[in-house]
């Protein structure tokens, strides 16, 4: 039976032993499982494992062998807009396969689903305007009911889309990209 005392502001609860110890090695460090429990979780709140990522580290056979995250990752993505834009956190994944093939996997997160449509739209006819842009052919595909631009350049294809308020922006070798934005489509 559970005895609940009340001092002050505090709630005090008294719990009789059990016969059983919860385990020899709590035993030994005279600690209850409760308290062992506790800490567990306290320490991994207090340490996280890292950013929440928006894709996988395998993708399509491909392997995550590099991955740019904080500081670094916004401003290589303001970087390949030749401007500050407005994003929250971002990430640029480096992918490599067996066979050779690599892709690059570029993500920011917006604000609002609002703003990631509308930094692809700015985005992309910027790029189409540019005397100097090294990329052509322009066109939108509907990959699982997933609007998706792409166009090609610099030796790769490309693939520009959103998802909720991520941008991402896939440059890969034209063999697997699609299956790459599938992917992502699925489970990033």
């Amino acid at each position: 039976m559970l005895e609940i005392r009340r001092k002050g502001s505090f709630t005090r609860i008294n719990q009789p032993s059990s016969p059983t110890p919860c385990h020899p090695i709590m035993t030994l460090l005279r600690g209850s499982c409760q308290v062992w429990i506790f800490a567990f979780f306290l320490f991994s709140a207090c340490h996280p494992s890292g950013p929440s990522l928006p894709f996988d580290g395998h993708i399509q056979g491909l392997n995550l062998v590099k991955l740019i995250t904080g500081d670094r990752a916004l401003e290589a993505i303001n970087r390949l807009h030749g401007m500050p834009i407005d994003v929250g956190r971002g990430f640029v994944a480096y992918y490599q396969g067996n066979g050779g093939d690599k892709a690059t996997v570029w993500v920011s997160e917006a604000s609002s689903e609002e703003l990631a449509n509308k930094q692809i739209e700015v985005m992309i006819e910027k790029m189409k305007q540019s005397q100097r842009s090294p990329f052509r052919q322009y066109r939108v595909l509907d990959v699982k009911g997933l609007r998706v631009v792409a166009f090609d350049g610099m030796g790769q294809v490309h693939r520009v889309f959103r998802k909720k308020r991520w941008v991402y922006w896939i440059s890969a070798e034209a063999g697997g990209i699609d299956k790459i934005v599938v992917h992502i489509r699925r489970t990033g």
